[in-house]
Protein backbone atom coordinates (compact mmCIF):
# COMPACT_ATOMS: atom_id res chain seq x y z
CA UNK A 1 0.00 0.00 0.00
CA UNK A 2 1.33 3.40 -1.08
CA UNK A 3 1.56 6.40 0.89
CA UNK A 4 -1.69 7.90 -1.03
CA UNK A 5 -3.65 5.18 -0.54
CA UNK A 6 -3.19 5.34 3.42
CA UNK A 7 -3.62 8.29 3.19
CA UNK A 8 -7.34 8.61 1.43
CA UNK A 9 -7.62 5.46 4.00
CA UNK A 10 -7.06 7.67 6.98
CA UNK A 11 -9.06 10.03 5.59
CA UNK A 12 -12.09 8.14 5.26
CA UNK A 13 -12.41 6.53 8.74
CA UNK A 14 -11.98 10.11 10.23
CA UNK A 15 -14.97 11.37 7.77
CA UNK A 16 -16.52 8.59 8.65
CA UNK A 17 -15.71 8.41 12.62
CA UNK A 18 -17.17 12.50 12.25
CA UNK A 19 -20.43 11.95 10.45
CA UNK A 20 -21.48 8.82 13.16
CA UNK A 21 -20.65 11.21 16.17
CA UNK A 22 -22.29 14.34 14.34
CA UNK A 23 -25.76 12.03 14.41
CA UNK A 24 -24.86 10.54 18.09
CA UNK A 25 -24.67 13.91 20.07
CA UNK A 26 -26.75 15.90 17.52
CA UNK A 27 -30.14 12.93 17.85
CA UNK A 28 -29.75 13.93 21.73
CA UNK A 29 -29.73 9.93 21.72
CA UNK A 30 -26.96 9.76 24.56
CA UNK A 31 -28.94 12.10 26.88
CA UNK A 32 -30.51 10.50 29.86
CA UNK A 33 -28.56 7.38 29.94
CA UNK A 34 -27.09 7.94 32.83
CA UNK A 35 -29.40 6.05 35.63
CA UNK A 36 -30.27 7.88 39.66
CA UNK A 37 -29.92 6.70 42.49
CA UNK A 38 -33.26 5.09 42.03
CA UNK A 39 -33.12 3.72 38.92
CA UNK A 40 -29.74 1.99 39.41
CA UNK A 41 -31.02 0.57 43.08
CA UNK A 42 -34.07 -0.77 40.82
CA UNK A 43 -32.22 -2.41 38.23
CA UNK A 44 -29.63 -3.78 40.69
CA UNK A 45 -32.91 -5.75 42.52
CA UNK A 46 -34.05 -6.94 39.29
CA UNK A 47 -31.08 -8.67 38.63
CA UNK A 48 -31.04 -10.18 42.45
CA UNK A 49 -28.69 -8.31 44.06
CA UNK A 50 -29.19 -7.19 47.39
CA UNK A 51 -28.60 -3.13 48.29
CA UNK A 52 -28.55 -2.02 51.78
CA UNK A 53 -27.90 1.07 53.12
CA UNK A 54 -24.61 1.55 54.61
CA UNK A 55 -24.05 0.50 58.60
CA UNK A 56 -22.56 2.82 61.06
CA UNK A 57 -19.99 0.47 61.64
CA UNK A 58 -19.01 0.07 57.86
CA UNK A 59 -18.89 4.17 57.94
CA UNK A 60 -15.92 4.40 60.13
CA UNK A 61 -12.81 3.87 58.29
CA UNK A 62 -9.21 4.05 60.46
CA UNK A 63 -7.90 7.07 60.21
CA UNK A 64 -4.41 8.02 60.95
CA UNK A 65 -3.83 9.94 63.83
CA UNK A 66 -2.08 13.10 63.87
CA UNK A 67 1.99 12.54 63.22
CA UNK A 68 3.18 14.60 65.97
CA UNK A 69 0.95 13.46 68.21
CA UNK A 70 2.48 11.66 70.96
CA UNK A 71 1.15 8.09 70.80
CA UNK A 72 0.38 7.00 74.78
CA UNK A 73 0.66 9.68 77.40
CA UNK A 74 2.46 8.05 80.60
CA UNK A 75 5.03 9.49 83.04
CA UNK A 76 7.32 6.59 82.40
CA UNK A 77 8.52 5.72 79.14
CA UNK A 78 9.03 1.80 78.20
CA UNK A 79 11.29 0.77 75.41
CA UNK A 80 11.08 -2.23 73.23
CA UNK A 81 13.64 -3.70 70.49
CA UNK A 82 12.23 -4.78 67.98
CA UNK A 83 13.85 -7.55 65.61
CA UNK A 84 12.38 -6.42 62.18
CA UNK A 85 12.88 -10.03 59.82
CA UNK A 86 12.59 -10.82 55.99
CA UNK A 87 9.31 -10.74 54.68
CA UNK A 88 7.64 -9.24 57.69
CA UNK A 89 4.63 -7.12 56.99
CA UNK A 90 3.62 -4.06 58.27
CA UNK A 91 0.60 -5.48 59.95
CA UNK A 92 3.05 -7.62 62.27
CA UNK A 93 5.10 -5.32 63.03
CA UNK A 94 1.48 -3.04 64.17
CA UNK A 95 0.78 -5.86 66.40
CA UNK A 96 4.13 -6.43 67.77
CA UNK A 97 4.26 -3.19 68.58
CA UNK A 98 0.88 -3.21 69.93
CA UNK A 99 0.82 -6.29 72.01
CA UNK A 100 4.41 -4.65 73.55
CA UNK A 101 2.32 -1.84 74.82
CA UNK A 102 4.24 0.94 72.33
CA UNK A 103 1.44 1.87 70.23
CA UNK A 104 -2.30 2.10 71.41
CA UNK A 105 -3.63 0.63 67.91
CA UNK A 106 -2.52 -1.85 65.71
CA UNK A 107 -4.99 -0.97 62.66
CA UNK A 108 -4.37 3.04 62.93
CA UNK A 109 -0.41 2.62 62.87
CA UNK A 110 -0.71 0.32 60.24
CA UNK A 111 -2.85 2.71 58.02
CA UNK A 112 -0.48 5.90 58.95
CA UNK A 113 2.58 3.17 57.69
CA UNK A 114 0.71 2.61 54.20
CA UNK A 115 -1.01 5.89 54.10
CA UNK A 116 2.20 7.74 53.93
CA UNK A 117 3.89 4.51 51.86
CA UNK A 118 6.40 3.82 54.98
CA UNK A 119 5.29 -0.12 54.66
CA UNK A 120 7.24 -0.31 51.56
CA UNK A 121 10.32 1.15 53.05
CA UNK A 122 10.74 -0.89 56.39
CA UNK A 123 14.58 -1.86 56.90
CA UNK A 124 15.33 -5.23 58.21
CA UNK A 125 17.21 -5.54 61.86
CA UNK A 126 16.85 -4.34 65.33
CA UNK A 127 15.43 -0.83 66.28
CA UNK A 128 14.73 0.81 69.98
CA UNK A 129 11.53 2.24 70.56
CA UNK A 130 9.51 3.42 73.07
CA UNK A 131 6.00 4.53 73.67
CA UNK A 132 6.20 8.66 74.21
CA UNK A 133 7.62 8.06 70.00
CA UNK A 134 5.18 9.88 67.76
CA UNK A 135 3.88 7.21 64.43
CA UNK A 136 6.54 9.76 62.39
CA UNK A 137 9.22 8.88 64.82
CA UNK A 138 8.43 5.40 64.46
CA UNK A 139 8.03 5.08 60.79
CA UNK A 140 11.64 7.04 60.79
CA UNK A 141 12.82 4.70 63.10
CA UNK A 142 11.65 2.21 60.83
CA UNK A 143 12.56 2.95 57.47
CA UNK A 144 16.09 3.88 58.28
Amino acid sequence: MNKARLQGLSAGIIFTTTIFAAFYYGTDKFEGTTPTAEEAKELLVKKGFVVTLPTEEAKKTVQPKDPDKVIMEKEEASTYTIKVKTNMTTAEIADLLSKEKIIDDAAEFEAYMNDRDFSKKIQIGEFVVTNNMTYRQLANTLTH
